[in-house]
């Protein structure tokens, strides 16, 4: 049976038709190692870093009201390397807008299915559920209802808004405490990218990343980005980027990689890329080695994939509009 509904819920009105709407798919991107190109001078390579920080701003700007397929395979493991519990959630992920301040964007998950089982009323839940967010009087209490419905099947591993926003170390707020060198040259589906490497060498308020009570071992330890980006050699934008988080003790020589994150982008229709697969791994589990060592090691796993991002269209005041075919 279709569902009606109210003209004066204009974002549940551009959601519901968008539900309709068949999904383009996208390749995904194929790499291809070059030969490293000379070093930019210090110059050259601030105005392509800056090139890149816009690209990202307009990522952030134009990536929302849009919606794609995401496919969410959790995996978490013991102490001991093993598998001990994994989960699939089929969904249909929307960039939401705040509708208290247009600045603030969100992804909502409207979950399909669970572990191949699909969700009975879903529709009915995702219509009531806008009815309470629209009784939101905060930006605050309107985003954590949206993440906590998104989040309702996670596991004890959960990430949320890794698609909203693009290259953390190009943010104009974060970039002085990163170090850029480029690492190289090298192909993605058929374009030419410039892969920078970036350190974060100080503390910022724009990067806080919350460790929570950490093991003896660990004690004193401060968090620290780094990794890679993969930047388009003629309009900068984000092709790929490896993120990972580390803890510096001074009592060790190297860093310990508490977390990873791997984007891969592909081309849209927006002007922008767009994400097509995102992995968050989390090195939660751990043990002492001999001398009060730390080693840590893989606790969970988490990966998205895309089917291809589209916007909402309405092509009129109030529509009657067809459920979602179930998965």
């Amino acid at each position: 049976m279709g569902l009606r509904y109210s003209p004066n819920n204009k974002i549940l009105r551009r959601i519901l038709y968008s539900l309709v709407l068949s999904c383009v798919i996208y390749a995904g991107p194929s790499f291809g190692q070059q030969p490293a190109p000379p070093q930019l001078d210090a110059a050259a390579l601030n105005e392509f870093i800056s090139l890149a920080s816009r690209r990202a701003s307009e990522y952030t700007a134009k990536f929302t009201d849009i919606t794609a397929d995401e496919d969410q395979k959790i995996e978490e493991y013991d102490d001991k390397g093993k598998l001990k519990r994994q989960r699939q959630i089929v969904s249909k992920l929307i960039v939401y807008q705040s509708q208290l301040d247009p600045t603030v964007t969100a992804e909502y998950r409207y979950v399909h299915a669970v572990d191949g089982v699909p969700l009975a009323k879903r529709e009915e839940r995702m219509v009531k559920f806008y009815d309470r967010l629209a009784k939101s009087d905060s930006v605050k209490k309107e985003l954590e209802r949206i993440n906590r419905e998104s989040q309702r099947y996670d596991l004890v591993h959960s990430f949320y808004g890794l698609t909203v926003n693009q290259g953390l170390p190009l943010s104009e707020k974060a970039r002085a405490a990163f170090r850029f060198t480029v690492a190289g040259r090298e192909q993605i589906n058929g374009r030419d990218v410039i892969v920078l490497q970036y350190q974060q060498i100080a503390q910022s308020p724009e990067l806080t990343f919350k460790l929570g009570s950490l093991p003896s071992p660990l004690k004193g330890a401060e968090a620290f980005y780094r990794g890679r980006l993969w930047l388009d050699a003629e309009t900068a934008q984000l092709w790929r980027e490896v993120r990972e988080v580390t803890l510096q003790l001074s009592r060790l020589g190297y860093p310990l990689v508490i977390m990873r994150q791997e984007f891969e982008y592909v081309s849209s229709s927006f002007g922008i890329l767009t994400p097509r697969r995102i992995v968050a791994i989390t090195n939660s589990n751990g043990r002492t080695l001999a001398g009060n060592v730390p080693e840590l090691m893989l606790g969970g796993k988490i990966t998205f994939e895309y089917s291809g991002f589209h916007r909402f269209e309405v092509s009129a005041p109030e529509a009657t509009v067809q459920p979602p075919a179930k998965p």
